[in-house]
């Protein structure tokens, strides 16, 4: 197997040298943040907004990849995980993101690669209610 796309679990690693995240795995770890103060749920939701508007940049990416839009794609990323925003959990959850970098931009070198693992999660997930029922 050549590239993976998974969560972030360690026992994918053993599988394949190439790992390549799935966004909306990683986007989960942001919706579980709970926020108190009034700005800091004001700082997540603007930092969600823009987390899933770049995940559609990728997807557009996708379709039509070229170097430049690689290039101002990598460079937004870092914008947006680099920027602190004041709220202290967001800021760490983010710093844990950029530590996933490569393996979460592998699709601007190859991007016949997926972005989510979702579909094959709900596959086997239907598989195994069914195995239940029965």
């Amino acid at each position: 197997m050549q590239t993976l796309v998974c969560d972030h679990a360690s026992q994918f690693k053993l599988l394949t040298d190439n790992i390549t995240l799935c966004w909306v795995h990683e986007g989960r770890h942001y919706k579980k943040l709970t926020p108190y103060v009034a700005c800091h749920q004001k700082a997540l939701d603007q930092f969600l907004d823009d987390f899933w508007d770049y995940y559609r940049d990728l997807l557009a990416y996708k379709d039509a990849p070229s170097q430049q839009m690689a290039a101002k794609l990598r460079s937004e990323f870092w914008k947006l995980f680099d920027t602190q925003s004041g709220y202290q959990q967001l800021d760490e959850r983010k710093q844990l993101t950029l530590l996933k970098i490569s393996e979460l931009l592998l699709v601007l070198e190859h991007p016949e690669l997926l972005l989510h693992n979702n579909p094959a999660e709900l596959a086997a997930r239907t598989m195994v209610q069914r195995r239940n029922i029965s």
